[in-house]
């Protein structure tokens, strides 16, 4: 009787958590007083009260909701921990109290391990035995790996000998590939190809503690929201001691590793690189920059993660190159049905504002080509409804017949296969003026077209012939040391030089490439993006090239 009872008021709650008034207000908190997590037994019931709880605590009604919510929430996770048919059952569901077993890139294993070592331990490495001593053979010194090969010693008992009494297999694995000379994205990939799975018991808060953020309180959902209604909001720099910007890392990796996730700009970020703001609604948003050796050397790959009322409720990255932006939105499951249309149009405004944008510009991908998500929940009217028109002439009009349907038809929703036809373009959204309409991906294209048509396909002696004439060129000798400054260098060597003539007769142009890079490879990529957008004559040589 106590499970029926808790069953339906978990189905009316719901039901009705996105919803609001005096008599919602009410119900949620009696419904939230009536249900029991020691009475949900299935793991649908248990894994939607949780996303339930969440919702509520990033969309509450009142200080009461959010804390019966939070009160609950912490309920839930001891019956879960208490009772191991229930952690079993739940495994890799990304709920507190259950166990989180994937395969994780590198930084993400060494971060755990550092921060959390009681949390994580090695499950399995899963690739084939050649593949694994192959691996091994290449990361160790030449005289250690002698020892795997002709048979001498297996991977296993290798692995087992090196780890001292008291320790652990994964961390001695981190440390031979810590340790291994390699450029950190080699040692990345050898890593993935070992298919190295992990063992994370999730016992960390789900959101940032109360001290980062200021409470927020609804009394309706903005549902949707042009992004000029932005336009006069002024996004709030608020200031980090070095412990914060840590937890606002750390919950947010977290958040990722939860629902088997991770991008760059996260996962190699570091405590100075973040930037925190607040927004209006009870948003805050959390911009990440990356480290130098992993930066990308043309534009800047930014990461972010939207908060509500502490609760990490959305996450993308921005590509960023002059004054245009690719960029994109993804909200976690629980927080579906909240304020998508006005987050993003909040984030969009604080990336125009910090990194002074006029357009931005959305993958296929994130629109739904090869990305189910993406098709069914309808994201390309998502970024169509605050002003993001696809590139292609061909999607463009579907577009426009689809919306004159959904004018006609309220209740109208484009099918599936409409869905995937409007995501096989890229979608923009112009601000002002005629801001770039390229990104790093036409670059790329053009650097491919340059050494097939002038280097007969010959990428190494393009790429030693030109870094060596933009070296002097530049007076940038000390890239011969920097191997940061290098890899910069010689990504944008073969482009460069395409307009070698007219760069030496530009000192100005040579005095600004020198300082951008030097940014690039160990300072600011804010300063490095604000010095390319002033730089016109580069961008027109690049326009040039790839339009």
């Amino acid at each position: 009787m106590t499970h029926r009872i808790s069953t339906e008021a978990l189905a009316r709650l719901s039901s009705i958590r996105h919803q609001y008034g005096t008599e919602f207000q009410s119900l949620k908190k009696k419904l939230l007083q009536r249900i029991k997590p020691s009475h949900l037994h299935r793991t649908d019931e248990i894994g939607q009260f949780y996303h339930d709880l969440q919702f509520l605590m990033a969309y509450p009604d009142d200080k009461e909701i959010f804390t019966l919510a939070k009160n609950a929430l912490n309920q839930l996770v001891q019956t879960i921990e208490e009772d191991e048919n229930r952690q079993y059952q739940l495994g890799n569901s990304g709920l507190n109290g259950t166990t989180m077993c994937a395969a994780f890139g590198f930084e993400v294993c060494r971060w755990l391990q550092a921060r959390f070592p009681h949390l994580v331990s090695l499950n399995s490495i899963d690739a084939d035995e050649g593949q694994i001593s192959a691996v091994l053979s290449v990361v160790l010194p030449k005289v250690e790996s002698e020892i795997l090969q002709d048979e001498n010693d297996d991977w296993k008992s290798w692995l087992q000998k090196m780890t001292p009494e008291g320790g652990n297999m994964l961390d001695t694995l981190l440390r031979v590939f810590d340790q291994a000379d390699m450029r950190p994205e080699v040692r990345d990939e050898l890593w993935n190809s070992l298919l190295i799975y992990t063992n994370t018991r999730l016992s960390l808060p789900v959101g940032l503690p109360d001290t980062l953020y200021q409470p927020f309180y609804h009394r309706s959902l903005v549902r949707k929201a042009e992004l000029k209604d932005h336009a006069q909001e002024k996004p709030k720099l608020l200031h980090l001691r070095a412990d914060e910007a840590q937890q606002i890392i750390d919950c947010s990796r977290m958040v990722l590793l939860r629902h088997i996730r991770e991008i760059d700009p996260i996962t190699f970020t570091q405590p100075d690189l973040v930037s925190y703001y607040q927004l209006s609604r009870g948003l805050t948003v959390a911009l990440f920059g990356m480290a130098p050796a992993r930066r990308h050397p043309i534009d800047n790959y930014m990461g972010y993660v939207a908060f509500k009322n502490g609760m990490p409720i959305a996450y993308a990255g921005s590509w960023l190159l002059f004054d245009s932006g690719r960029i994109g939105l993804n909200v976690f499951p629980a927080y579906r049905g909240g304020e998508s249309q006005y987050l993003f149009g909040q984030i969009l405004e604080l990336h125009r504002q910090v990194y002074q944008l006029k357009r931005f510009s959305v993958d296929p991908y994130q629109i739904g080509k090869h990305n189910k998500d993406g098709i069914d929940s309808g994201a390309f009217w998502l970024y169509h409804s605050l002003g993001f028109e696809p590139i292609k002439s061909q999607q463009k009009m579907l577009a426009q017949e689809e919306n004159a349907k959904r004018i006609a038809h309220p209740k109208y929703r484009s099918p599936a296969p409409v869905l995937k036809k409007l995501a096989d373009s890229r979608m923009e959204l112009l601000l002002e003026g005629k801001p770039a309409k390229f990104d790093a991906t036409d670059l790329s294209i053009v650097y491919a077209r340059l050494i097939k048509d002038q280097y007969n396909g010959d990428r190494k002696a393009a790429d030693e012939q030109c870094f060596e004439r933009l070296i002097k060129l530049l007076h940038l000798k000390k890239a011969y040391q920097d191997k940061n400054l290098a890899f910069v260098l010689k990504n944008w060597a073969v482009l460069l030089m395409a307009n070698e003539k007219a760069l030496r007769a530009d000192k100005a142009l040579q005095r600004s490439l020198r300082q951008m890079f030097e940014w690039k490879a160990s300072g600011s990529e804010e300063d490095y993006l604000r010095m390319m957008r002033k730089e016109k004559v580069l961008r027109k040589w690049l326009e040039e090239m790839a339009m």
